[in-house]
């Protein structure tokens, strides 16, 4: 039997409707591939899955909002001021990727994606690293929390 997992994400932003395209497309991808597959395990041991996550971010503060299987709420609040420097890069990297895609240019294309890569994986494990004492994931949910940190963000 399966354990330890998110079944929903929902996306709590007063933004909705000022995203752009491909930062809507980001976030719906990160929901998708999230909950397909994941692994989340709340430290307190009398939280059980599946996993209900709402997701939020109120100036510079990541709202983190579980609910288990037995309708117990587990409210996380961070701040990701640590965070920022990095999802700025990462949207320049993201920028610069899609830019060369979206105007046929091949020249530096795997090089920019290399970079997007590993920024987004740095993103991940230090957001992974800010959530360690109340949160333990695998590296793919990491990076898809990440993903929907950004989408929060920019």
């Amino acid at each position: 039997m399966k354990s330890n997992y998110i079944q929903e994400v929902n996306i709590v932003s007063h933004k909705k409707n000022e995203i752009t395209d491909f930062v809507k497309y980001e976030r719906e991808a990160a929901i998708h591939d999230l909950v397909s597959d994941n692994f989340l395990k709340i430290q307190n041991e009398n939280f059980l899955s599946p996993f209900i996550v709402n997701l939020s971010l109120e100036n510079g503060m990541l709202g983190i909002k579980i609910i288990d299987d037995k309708e117990q709420v587990l409210n996380i609040t961070k701040s990701i001021s640590g965070l920022k420097k990095i999802i700025q890069n990462y949207h320049l990297a993201c920028s610069s990727y899609y830019d060369q895609i979206k105007n046929g240019s091949t020249e530096n294309l795997q090089e920019v994606e290399n970079l997007r890569r590993k920024i987004h994986n740095k993103g991940a494990e230090d957001l992974d690293l800010i959530l360690k004492n109340d949160l333990e994931m695998d590296i793919n949910t990491s990076r898809r929390l990440f993903t929907l940190l950004y989408s929060l963000f920019i």
